[in-house]
């Protein structure tokens, strides 16, 4: 059996962490893992480049730094003989901005969603901005003037409210997006032209996990609770995706954390990994490129 899937998310998402932690794997053979690389195509010297950074504890450039890179990925699994193309397209996710703002997308990416039975979608659930409760939105907001029926001799509310307040009234943009809606509106886009529509995986992964654990959630009731949207999303078009929560943790550590840092580096990299299905947590970051290339 063969198959395709296509690795997408938006700028910060963990992508291109995931992609250099998975260089490592596949090229370093330091521990086993579920899969073997056959080829690739794309950039080597990109690819060393941020596995090295990753290696030594250092920031990944996202590929918004470096140009756009595609890279792709042709994957065997030997214990069943399937092989699979992962698909990396501009792994920052600058163009996953694009395609919601603009409502645009390169005809590359369209053209390999075609070809695709899988997609991978990653979220970084570190992105706190996301997770405002509509209170704290609120919060935010620039204060509202004064009642146009007040009394005209209150000073007070006409000294709080100036010409200036007025002028800068805030105008929405699509830029100003929430993360949840742009994520929604991405596999929304799926179910129409330009894009093939027909049943197809989805795992979606959980980045920068490790910042969760402590909590105790499963990648579902974190979901739940913090993107309902997303949630309620995946449980309405199950007549499309068939899909799969991962909590990863492809950096494994905060950098920042010096302590943590030096007990991290008495480690093979490999086991700074972390990745939480449904069972005990692992260290393979190919688990959900396997389940992608599963058939039933």
């Amino acid at each position: 059996m063969n198959s395709n899937f296509v690795i997408i998310g938006l700028p910060g998402s963990g992508k291109t962490t995931f992609l250099a932690a998975l260089w490592h794997i596949v090229e370093a053979n330091e521990k086993p893992c579920l899969l073997r690389l056959e080829r690739f195509e794309g950039d080597q010297t990109y690819l060393n480049k941020i596995s090295e950074a990753w290696r030594t504890f250092q920031p990944v450039e996202r590929t918004s730094q470096t140009g756009d890179t595609d890279v792709v990925m042709h994957l065997v699994d030997d214990s069943s003989g399937t092989q699979a193309a992962a698909f990396f397209p501009d792994v920052a996710g600058e163009r996953f901005s694009d395609q919601v703002e603009a409502r645009r997308s390169r005809r590359i990416f369209v053209d390999n969603v075609a070809e695709c039975d899988g997609v991978m979608l990653f979220i970084n659930a570190n992105s706190k901005q996301d997770f405002l409760s509509i209170l704290e939105l609120n919060a935010q907001l620039p204060p509202e003037p004064p009642a146009t029926d007040s009394d005209p001799e209150d000073k007070t509310a006409q000294e709080s409210w100036s010409d200036d307040d007025e002028e800068e009234e805030l105008v929405w943009e699509p830029k100003e997006t929430p993360g949840s809606v742009r994520i929604v509106q991405i596999l929304s886009d799926l179910l129409r032209a330009p894009f093939e529509v027909r049943r197809r995986r989805l795992a979606l992964v959980i980045s920068a996990w490790d910042l969760i654990v402590p909590s105790g959630r499963t990648p579902a009731q974190w979901i739940a609770g913090e993107m309902p949207l997303v949630d309620q999303f995946l449980r309405t078009n199950r007549d499309f995706f068939d899909s799969r929560l991962y909590g990863v943790s492809a950096q494994g550590v905060d950098f920042k954390d010096e302590a943590a840092v030096r007990e991290a580096a008495k480690k093979n990299p490999s086991e700074r990994i972390m990745i939480v299905d449904v069972g005990e947590p692992g260290h393979d970051i190919t688990v959900p490129l396997l389940w992608l290339m599963t058939d039933g």
